[in-house]
């Protein structure tokens, strides 16, 4: 029952980004003033979050869209730091204890949990439901490991004595970068207990992002800049998104639009690309960098350094008609 409703509820997702996307401006907004550092922002539903370098190490900070509501997550010493959230848990990989753990937070609990406690660096943490995975190194190599926040139970991904990076999961999907070629896409089963390669063309794969059954990355393979590329796991078929000969990487996806960082115009801008209308937009135009963009519903955000120091901003899409805004 929990994969027909995931279905139904990806379909609704697909019809609704397609066609609000195709028709629509894009209005900029400003989330974070503060003059120290703010970066490396993930967003689900109304709730933005980042690590914030306000107290001279960086902590973790949300920001509610609906009440515009800045609000702290985790101010505990040392550096905490690449968060991601599903729902009301935040994830984040954290210094406190001298090597690099993985920590929680529940937003409607307010209550701290700690992950792994391997005095080995567990890092880039990335969240779906109840399942946690990161990039670990205990084994004296960069492996894929997991936890289910339900049954508190940890398990390991991948065993390959190469490095696995930068994981991404939705569903029961877990996506990765991968060394043992050159740097490729492979992927994980939850379900089924099974990994499979996704992309492994000669120039350089990087990380990954997944929305359903589709997986893009930045990709090397022609030689000059990276390019965004991406794969229907259902069909088995690999696409390009980008073609611009300046650099394109850090893509994010939710539903049927792509979004990424793009230095085509000689700065950090961010770009995005309806996957069903095959069409490519620009969203930011400022002439200072804005990257690591995010994206969940209709609102993408992005850190920006028009300001001098780095902040979080966003966009929302609007109708053109109306010019009238909305958070879904």
């Amino acid at each position: 029952m929990k994969k027909v409703i995931w279905i139904v509820a990806s379909v609704i997702t697909i019809v609704m980004t397609s066609s609000v996307f195709a028709a629509t401006t894009w209005s900029e907004f400003s989330i974070t003033t503060n003059a120290r550092d703010q970066k490396n922002p993930a967003i689900y539903g109304n709730i933005v979050v980042w690590q914030d370098n306000r107290n001279f190490d960086y902590d973790i900070y949300g920001y509610d869209l609906v009440t515009e509501t800045e609000f702290a997550i985790c101010t505990a010493s040392r550096w905490q730091e690449n968060p991601a959230i599903y729902g009301n848990i935040v994830v984040w990989h954290d210094k406190r204890n001298g090597n690099y753990d993985i920590y929680g937070y529940d937003l409607s609990t307010e209550s701290e949990f700690r992950i792994t406690t391997n005095t080995s660096d567990q890092q880039h943490p990335a969240i779906y439901g109840n399942i946690v995975v990161w990039d670990d190194i205990r084994n004296g190599n960069w492996d894929i490991y997991g936890y289910d926040l339900s049954t508190e139970t940890e398990f390991q991904i991948t065993t390959e004595t190469n490095t696995q990076r930068h994981p991404a999961i939705h569903d029961n999907i877990v996506v990765w970068e991968d060394t043992r070629g050159a740097r490729d896409i492979y992927g994980y089963d939850l379900s089924t207990e099974t990994m499979f390669s996704i992309c492994t063309v000669s120039g350089g794969q990087r990380f990954p992002a997944i929305f359903g059954s589709i997986v893009v990355w930045q990709d090397y393979r022609n030689g000059t800049d990276n390019n965004i590329f991406g794969c229907d796991l259902l069909t088995s078929t690999e696409f390009q998104v980008t073609s611009n000969t300046n650099a394109q990487e850090r893509p994010a996806i939710y539903g049927n639009i792509v979004v990424w960082q793009d230095n085509r115009n000689g700065n950090w801008e961010i770009y995005g690309y309806n996957l069903v209308t095959s069409t490519e937009f620009r969203i930011t135009s400022n002439t200072y960098a804005q990257s690591w963009a995010v994206i969940h519903g209709n609102v993408v955000v992005w850190h920006d350094n028009r300001n001098g120091t780095i902040d979080i901003y966003g966009a929302r899409w609007c109708i053109s008609s109306s010019m009238q805004c909305h958070v879904v």
